[in-house]
């Protein structure tokens, strides 16, 4: 699916994202507002789509299980875990 796709780029953004803000100080301005900018999108799901996105995270956490734990946590890391 697309969305599999779609979401496993985001995985791998944020990442890459959160890797910088704990690295690079001179980047970590831009890698938070990254990160925002991803949450304030995201938030405009309704519930149905952010349960779907749950779902494929759960699929990609368990095809990804060195990175498990850092993919089930994205949603409450963007600020998801509400229903909209």
């Amino acid at each position: 699916m697309i969305v599999d796709h779609l979401a496993r780029a985001l995985v791998t953004a944020t990442a890459t994202l959160v890797e910088f803000v704990g690295s690079a100080r001179d980047a970590e301005r831009a890698a938070l507002n990254t990160l925002e900018e991803i949450a304030y999108v995201l938030d405009q799901m309704n519930a149905d789509e952010r349960q779907e996105f749950r779902d494929v995270l759960e699929r990609i956490a368990a095809a990804e299980p060195e990175r498990a734990d850092f993919i089930r946590s994205l949603p409450g890391s963007l600020g998801l875990d509400g229903e909209s």
